[in-house]
């Protein structure tokens, strides 16, 4: 996908959220996933994680459609489900960076790529001590919250990871999927970190939702347009 397209897309699903409804948005990202999915045959390595991520995101879609509905109920479902959606987002993650890693074409970082390395994970690591110390741990909405931070620093490091290994592919096209889930993760990470310290700020949270949803909704559009030409090239 051409990088206007792609930030045409991410404008859309940004302002699909913002001004007609979150969990439209979110509906969007869900079938962009499903749509990589279904781009990669059965066999494919990929098809798995990209399937994972569709489930985690109807997850937090159908968490929020239960908020709307206040049929959350005293046992606080919704919080459940985006703790379940947390894990499993994480986990398609961990399994995009195993199949990069099998596919043998990753090569070891260089040092002063590990020194960079070694300092995003520091600093990610250091938000998360920071969100977890200014919990109280008093209602599952804590739980969740400490379970979403974890997860998004797991999202955000391993697509940097990603990155690195994929920058080379094809002149940097194979990275766009990775690039957005790593926008995707450091948005959502901010937001825990906002929600962690009380009482929210308010201007922050929209703006941030908007571009994480909006990048991590792109990414799986921007997987099967690569697929699709990729195919389309190899006939």
């Amino acid at each position: 996908m051409s990088t206007p397209r792609l930030l045409a897309l991410v404008l859309v699903l940004a302002g699909l959220r913002l001004g007609v409804d979150p969990v439209a948005a979110e509906l969007a990202g869900t079938l962009g996933a499903a749509l990589a999915a279904l781009r990669f045959s059965p066999g494919d390595p990929p098809r798995r994680p990209w399937l994972l991520r569709a489930v985690a995101l109807s997850l937090v879609m159908s968490a929020h459609a239960l908020q709307r509905l206040g049929l959350v109920g005293e046992h606080r479902l919704d919080y459940l489900l985006l703790i379940v959606a947390n894990i499993v987002g994480a986990l398609a993650l961990l399994g995009f960076l195993r199949v990069i890693r099998q596919s043998g074409l990753t090569v070891p970082l260089r040092r002063s790529e590990r020194v960079v390395a070694v300092l995003i994970a520091c600093a990610t690591l250091g938000v998360v001590a920071w969100i977890l110390a200014a919990l109280v741990f008093h209602s599952l909405r804590d739980v969740a919250v400490a379970v979403s931070t974890l997860c998004d620093a797991v999202v955000f490091t391993t697509a940097a990871l990603l990155l690195r290994h994929v920058l080379p592919m094809r002149g940097g096209l194979v990275a766009q999927p990775y690039f957005l889930l790593a926008v995707d993760g450091l948005c959502f990470l901010a937001l825990d970190l906002a929600h962690a310290l009380r009482p929210i700020p308010g201007p922050v949270v929209a703006p941030l939702g908007a571009l994480g949803g909006a990048t991590g909704g792109a990414a799986g559009f921007a997987q099967a347009a690569l697929v699709r030409r990729s195919a389309r090239l190899s006939r």
